[in-house]
């Protein structure tokens, strides 16, 4: 509790330009000090293939989304109180499932299974699955996320209460070790976990080594050239660092934000920190 509010004071007190120079400087450090990764792009979609403009006009993708929208918010009832992905961004997801229709996802970052769901049921509609992995077990700790914020249900009961229970699987554990260890291959892989540099340059190799042929990596949090992306100044900027450096031991590994959606996303903008990597 101490260290949190010291946390809280220091980010009251000190300039955001200022917390943002210190943020970057310690992901470059930590980065650097990691060995080159191997970064096996074969798998990988390419980027011609993957229309942005025409998948979030798509009048269908729409449809459908306005239906398992509305399930979802008649239990989740306050889609933006919890933190994690905004609800413009989980739209944005819901249409890319829809789109490049994945049979197999994977997800590093549960929390409390806001985007889960969406990913859930996009893929319930033709019949993929997903594993959602945590390093806290998301869904029966006693710190877990949903208990902490007072939720009525944990991730894995919202996902059976909406007849997703055969689409959504939970692993508790570091993510490089399920990667590592698993035997399955996965058409999407997406990236929401430990936002630091040196963690996502590491989950982005091991993400393309369990990727089945056409298969995407999907980022969270990844702001372009390590800028702003709303108005409050905060920049993440571990996976744009991670990204840059995959990109220079890999020149086939480029990275697509999705940039400006048609719908709101956060603080008053469209703007979006999801971004696709894919082959060149």
């Amino acid at each position: 509790m101490k260290n949190h509010k010291a946390k809280e004071f220091i980010k009251a007190v000190v300039p955001r330009s200022v917390l943002n120079r210190i943020r970057g400087a310690r992901d470059c450090a930590q980065l650097a000090m990691l060995p080159s990764g191997r970064f096996d792009a074969a798998n990988l979609r390419k980027s011609s293939s993957v229309r942005l403009p025409e998948i979030f006009c798509d009048r269908g993708i729409e449809a459908a989304w306005e239906e398992d929208h509305k399930a979802i918010v008649a239990l989740f009832a306050d889609l933006d109180r919890y933190g994690g992905v905004n609800p413009g961004d989980r739209r944005a997801l819901y249409y890319l499932i829809m789109a490049l229709k994945p049979r197999n996802v994977l997800e590093v970052g549960t929390h409390i299974g806001a985007s889960m769901l969406y990913i859930a049921r996009a893929l319930k509609r033709f019949g993929g699955a997903m594993t959602s992995v945590d390093i806290v077990d998301v869904n029966r700790a006693a710190d877990a996320p949903w208990k902490q914020l007072k939720l009525a249900r944990s991730p894995e009961e919202f996902a059976a209460k909406l007849g997703c229970a055969g689409q959504a699987a939970f692993h508790t554990g570091p993510s490089l070790d399920f990667m590592r260890g698993t035997k399955e291959k996965f058409d999407l892989v997406f990236l929401d976990g430990d936002h630091s540099a040196h963690a996502v340059y590491q989950e982005a190799g091991a993400a393309l080594s369990i990727l089945a042929p056409g298969g995407v990596i999907l980022l969270h949090d990844y702001y372009p050239e390590a800028k702003a992306l709303y108005p409050d100044n905060v920049i993440i900027t571990g996976p744009f660092q991670a990204l840059a450096r995959v990109g220079k031991e890999n020149p086939a590994v480029t990275v697509m934000p999705l940039g400006m959606l048609p719908w709101p996303t956060k603080q008053g903008t469209n703007a979006t920190s999801l971004a696709l990597a894919v082959k060149k």
